[in-house]
């Protein structure tokens, strides 16, 4: 974590540092960041729930592979534009939301922010949405046409 985001010689310093992500000063002393993650549970490993924000208290946490994956810049936006989730993903936040869900709960089911699923839910985000019809060719329709 310190390494790729403080030398730029490393292989993965340019999708750290190189994009600006820092570690805290106050994770610069391990004993400090031990205090405010814990130990690193069997399995998991550090992620950044925005990954687009700095190594910090509040925007890590301990996580699986498949949390980082979903947590991941995408490679080409081929869903949309910079996302981390899928269509699924998206219905799935509509639906739990409307279902009572807090914004809060469903960030952290999801691995973004709770400000990113209020603008899913307000449509301020994901408006339009890739669609596969049958025919196996994808077409973009709007919300309302497919009743999200």
């Amino acid at each position: 974590m310190l390494q790729r985001c403080s030398k730029p010689t490393r292989r993965d310093w340019p999708r750290y540092g190189g994009r600006g992500i820092t570690v805290c000063d106050r994770w610069q002393r391990f004993e400090n960041f031990l205090a405010d993650m814990g130990a690193c549970p069997d399995g998991l490993s550090i992620d950044r729930i925005d990954n687009n924000g700095n190594y910090e208290p509040g925007n890590c946490r301990w996580a699986t592979l498949e949390q980082q994956t979903r947590n991941r810049r995408p490679n080409g936006g081929e869903l949309h534009g910079s996302a981390k989730l899928t269509v699924a993903d998206v219905i799935a936040i509509r639906k739990l939301a409307a279902d009572g869900m807090t914004h809060r709960a469903l960030g952290s089911m999801f691995g973004v922010s709770h400000t990113n699923v209020g603008d899913i839910v307000r449509r301020k985000e994901w408006r339009r949405l890739l669609v596969k019809p049958p025919a196996g060719s994808l077409v973009v329709r709007e919300h309302d046409e497919i009743g999200i």
